[in-house]
């Protein structure tokens, strides 16, 4: 069990790990002139609805602190049975809610790494050296295995309904949902602020 759960957000399994999220690839429309966006719908693609729910919340929240407005797909759109939303329920929740960009993150993939610790160094001398060598040798360090989780997230411009960043993100050792939820989108937060695509205090 202690494989799982992040995957559970996106996709109905969980992960259980301890830190670390960055962002492994980001893209930004270096032509666009549009002033910063200030009000988002945000919408997290999930085959689970409590999930996305959760996910959209805790994105609206984290966007609101930073000063900029927002809202969940969820809570301002009908969710059909297959959780798939029609472009006009879209085009209808951010005219009515005057949103000018929309944010679209959904799980890329998760899969397994293997990372080797080696034995603490001994830093005596050379025959110290050699007892570590020696140990090191009939006592390696160990493997473990540890479980990376990749979503990506793409924000558009509504007026144009063109894209004018993405970015895919990448965690390591979750310790919890809500952490890996929390610190995947501080990073695109702090992208977006530093492309200029939200607004900075």
């Amino acid at each position: 069990m202690k494989r799982w759960i992040l995957y559970v957000v996106f996709s109905g399994v969980f992960i259980i790990a301890c830190a670390g999220t960055k962002l492994t690839h980001t893209w930004v429309d270096v032509t666009y002139r549009g002033k910063p966006v200030s009000d988002i719908l945000v919408i997290g693609v999930t085959h689970k609805k409590d999930n996305r729910q959760s996910f959209e919340d805790k994105f609206v929240a984290q966007l609101k602190v930073s000063g900029v407005e927002a809202v969940s797909s969820s809570d301002v759109i009908p969710i059909p049975p297959d959780l798939e939303l029609k472009k006009e329920d879209i085009l209808n929740a951010v005219n009515k809610f005057k949103n000018d960009a929309v944010i679209i993150t959904h799980l890329v993939g998760v899969k397994e790494k293997e990372s080797y610790t080696p034995p603490e160094r001994n830093q005596g001398d050379y025959y110290g050296y050699y007892g570590w060598a020696y140990g090191d040798t009939h006592k390696p360090g160990y493997y473990r295995t540890h479980t990376l989780v990749r979503l990506a997230t793409q924000l558009y411009d509504v007026k144009t309904e063109k894209l004018i960043w993405s970015g895919e993100s990448e965690s390591l050792d979750i310790g919890s949902t809500n952490e890996i939820i929390d610190d995947v989108i501080e990073v695109l937060i702090k992208d977006l602020k530093k492309n200029k695509l939200l607004p900075t205090k």
